[in-house]
Parts: C-alpha cells; sequence; structure tokens
C-alpha cells in the first residue's frame, strides 16, 4: 500500500499553535546574574516593563497602607545596586503586575515553583496516582514474594 500524500490545499490549525505555560518563568538570560539579590532585581525590573512606576508605586501604597514611592521600586529593580524587598512588598507587587514570574524567579533556586491556585487540584491528582501504582507495585512485589514461597 502506497503512504498517503499529505494535503497541502488544507489548513494546518495547530502549526503554529504553542500553549500557554502553566508555569511562567523568566527566560534565563533575562535576568542572568551573579547573585539571587541581582537575579531579583532583573526580575523586578522585566516585570514593571510596560508599567508606569509610579502607577505601580501608588497600588502597592494603597494594598500595604505604607507609602511606596518610585524611587523605592527604582531601588528593587537596580541590579547594580539592589536593596532586598521585603516579601509582603514582593507579594503587592505581584498584585500590581499580576507577573507571577517574580515569585519563579526567587524561587528557582530552591527548585521550587510558584503555580496558580487553579491547578492544585490537578497537582493531587497526580500525586494521587504516583502514590497508587507505587503501592500496586508493592501489592504485586508481594504477590510474587508470596507465590514463589509456595
Amino acid at each position: 500500500m502506497a503512504p498517503r500524500r499529505r494535503d497541502t490545499s488544507t489548513i494546518d490549525l495547530f502549526r503554529d499553535f504553542e500553549p500557554t505555560p502553566v508555569v511562567r518563568r523568566f527566560e534565563p538570560e533575562e535576568i542572568q546574574a551573579w547573585t539571587a539579590a541581582r537575579r531579583l532585581a532583573r526580575a523586578i525590573s522585566a516585570a514593571l516593563e510596560g508599567h508606569k512606576r509610579d502607577e505601580v508605586a501608588a497600588a502597592m501604597s494603597e494594598q500595604l497602607g505604607e507609602t511606596i514611592s518610585k524611587a523605592t521600586l527604582d531601588a528593587y529593580a537596580s541590579p547594580e545596586k539592589p536593596h532586598a524587598i521585603p516579601a509582603h512588598r514582593l507579594a503587592a507587587l505581584y498584585t500590581a503586575t499580576r507577573d507571577e514570574r517574580l515569585f519563579n524567579a526567587l524561587l528557582n533556586d530552591l527548585g521550587l515553583i510558584a503555580v496558580p491556585v487553579k491547578f492544585e487540584a490537578l497537582l493531587k491528582r497526580e500525586r494521587a496516582r504516583e502514590l497508587k501504582e507505587r503501592l500496586e507495585r508493592e501489592e504485586q512485589a508481594a504477590d510474587a514474594q508470596w507465590r514463589a514461597s509456595r
């Protein structure tokens, strides 16, 4: 039987399709630096791109009930003189920018990731499947041992 020829008249709807990543991260070269503090500063700078820093500072100030200035944001985003951003301010920065890559830049060195909460049930399901498979292997090994001992 001769192989079927590809239909070149029909548009391939999935040719250029790339699914949205479940875990959003910065490209490594985007935040490359020698220290974790500088990588986080570069991540903050990248997350602020396309945002007006004075508006982000105002949104953070409102959320936290403390004054965050544009100059403070500039300091957090400066890889040359990185100023450590407190965790509660990083969370507020996320709220203002909606860029979870900030958390993943911070967590990457620890081997952790931040994923949207909507995926928690899927993660639990996969963990349950792993446990179930492990228990099934143990059961099969015990059955084999039992049969061999008769």
